[in-house]
C-alpha cells in the first residue's frame, strides 16, 4: 500500500514542476519567435525557386540537352543519401521520424544491390546512426540556424564534384518538407541528376504559342551556369525548412510539456488541500479526544 505524501513533500513536489514549467514555457516563446522567423525564409526563397524553374524550363523546351547534371546514369550502383536533422533535441518526433525515413530509404536501395554513401546534416541524426552501426561517409554539424547559399554550397559542392566524376549515380535527400505551419512530413527527394522540367501541354501550351527561342550564348552553355545554381537553391530551401520545421515541432513539444506541467501543478494542489485538511481534522480530533479525557 502507498504511503500518503506529507504537505511539505508535496509543495516541493509543486515548486520542482513550477520550475520545469517556466522553463518549458520560455522555450516555447522563443521557438515561437524563431518559427515566424524561419517561416518567412521559407516563403522568400519560393519566388527564386519559382522563377529559376520557369527559365531552366523555358530553356528546355526548345529541345533536348546533353548537359551531365540532367543525363541519368543507365545503370545506377552508388547512391548518396542525405540526412537532413535538427543539432538539438526537445522537438518530439521530429529528429525520430527523419531517422526513420532515412532507414527505410537506406534499406531499399541496398536491397536494389546499390551502394549508399550516407551524408549527415545535423548532429542528431550523425550520433543515431552512429550509434546504430551505419558508416556515415561525411557529416555537417556546425550548420546555423539561418542558413546562407554558402551553406547550401559546403553540401552541394563535394556532391556536385562525385557526380560528375562518376562516384555517384544519384543524390537523393531527406527532409521535412514544409507544407504548412501544421505539416512538415519527412520527405525524399532526388537532387542529382536534375530530373528535365516538363514542357507544358494542352490548353496551357497554346495560350502561350510556340515560340522559338535564339540564345546567345548556346542554351547548354546557359544551362551549365544555371543547373549548379538550381541545385544549390534547392539544397537552401531543403535547409530553412528543415530549420523552420523544427523550431514548428519544438514549439509544439514545449507547448505540451506545458500543459501537462500546469495539470500536474493542478492535480498536487489538490492533493496537498486534501492533505492538510486531513492533518488538521487529525489535529481537532486529538485535541476534542485529550479534552474527553481530561473531564474524566
Amino acid at each position: 500500500m502507498a504511503v500518503a505524501e506529507s504537505p511539505k513533500e508535496i509543495r516541493k513536489r509543486i515548486k520542482s514542476v513550477t520550475s520545469t514549467k517556466k522553463i518549458t514555457k520560455t522555450m516555447e516563446l522563443v521557438a515561437t519567435s524563431k518559427m515566424k522567423r524561419a517561416q518567412d525564409r521559407v516563403q522568400a526563397a519560393g519566388p527564386y525557386t519559382a522563377k529559376l524553374q520557369e527559365i531552366i524550363n523555358a530553356i528546355a523546351s526548345g529541345g533536348p540537352l546533353d548537359l551531365p547534371l540532367l543525363q541519368p546514369r543507365s545503370q545506377v550502383k552508388n547512391v548518396a543519401l542525405v540526412v537532413m536533422t535538427a543539432n538539438r533535441g526537445l522537438c518530439g518526433g521530429f529528429n525520430a521520424n527523419l531517422i526513420k525515413m532515412a532507414k527505410v530509404e537506406h534499406k531499399e536501395q541496398k536491397d536494389q544491390g546499390r551502394g549508399v554513401q550516407l551524408h549527415c546534416v545535423g548532429k542528431k541524426g550523425l550520433g543515431t546512426l552512429r550509434f546504430q552501426g551505419y558508416d556515415i561517409t561525411r557529416s555537417i554539424v556546425d550548420m546555423p540556424d539561418k542558413p546562407t547559399f554558402d551553406d547550401a554550397r559546403r553540401v552541394t559542392d563535394p556532391l556536385v564534384a562525385a557526380f560528375l566524376k562518376g562516384e555517384i549515380d544519384e543524390v537523393l535527400v531527406v527532409y521535412p518538407h514544409w507544407m504548412s505551419v501544421g505539416s512538415q512530413p519527412p520527405t525524399v527527394k532526388k537532387l542529382l541528376p536534375i530530373e528535365p522540367p516538363k514542357v507544358e501541354a494542352g490548353k496551357e501550351a497554346a495560350k502561350k504559342g510556340n515560340l522559338d527561342f535564339i540564345f546567345s550564348p548556346s542554351a547548354n552553355e546557359i544551362l551549365s551556369d544555371l543547373l549548379p545554381r538550381y541545385v544549390t537553391q534547392s539544397m537552401y530551401t531543403m535547409l530553412v525548412m528543415s530549420f523552420a520545421g523544427e523550431q514548428v515541432a519544438r514549439r509544439t513539444a514545449m507547448k505540451s510539456a506545458t500543459d501537462n506541467a500546469q495539470e500536474m501543478i493542478t492535480h498536487l494542489t489538490r492533493t496537498l488541500n486534501r492533505a492538510r485538511q486531513a492533518q488538521i481534522t487529525q489535529e481537532i480530533a486529538e485535541i476534542v479526544g485529550g479534552a474527553a479525557a481530561l473531564k474524566k
